[in-house]
């Protein structure tokens, strides 16, 4: 519990939305772009089946009693997703793009796809599961090394102990 605590009072501090950590860069792997990459395009590539069916989108608004009065939402989903995709494609505002797709994609887990089930014929549940997990770790974590974070803005100095 210790740990957590000490992780969190470290790094959450230092944390915001318009700047980047060393300390968050040092710790990210290199090779954590790749995933961001993928995240990015998975969101892209659902907006995109949105774009192609909006009927299915409709009918998931309309099928859920607490989305019901949100219907006003459903053209404005696919182009979050898209603007979000771009952002985090590019490590560009990471952080800020994944914390507007949270809403999203917890309405897509907990509201859509669970009531679908895990084995239902075209179940989105995994996928869903595990673009939320991400997009929360990037939220937390920013865009890492490769991103244009670190090229257009100025990074936290680091703090001498």
């Amino acid at each position: 519990m210790y740990l957590i605590h000490d992780y969190l009072t470290q790094n959450l501090t230092r944390m915001s939305l318009l700047h980047q950590s060393y300390k968050t860069d040092e710790n990210l792997p290199r090779w954590i772009v790749i995933i961001r990459l993928v995240l990015g395009a998975s969101l892209i590539f659902k907006a995109s089946m949105f774009f192609n069916n909006s009927q299915e989108l409709t009918n998931y608004f309309q099928e859920t009693a607490i989305l019901k009065n949100f219907t006003w939402a459903i053209p404005v989903v696919p182009w979050v997703h898209i603007v979000g995709g771009i952002l985090i494609i590019i490590g560009l505002f990471t952080r800020l793009a994944s914390l507007l797709q949270l809403p999203l994609l917890i309405v897509a887990v907990f509201f859509i796809n669970l009531k679908h089930g895990l084995y239902g014929g075209e179940s989105d549940l995994p996928l869903s599961i595990l673009v939320l997990v991400l997009t929360i770790f990037f939220s937390f974590e920013g865009a890492g090394y490769y991103g244009l974070d670190n090229v257009w803005r100025k990074p936290i100095e680091k703090e001498e102990k």
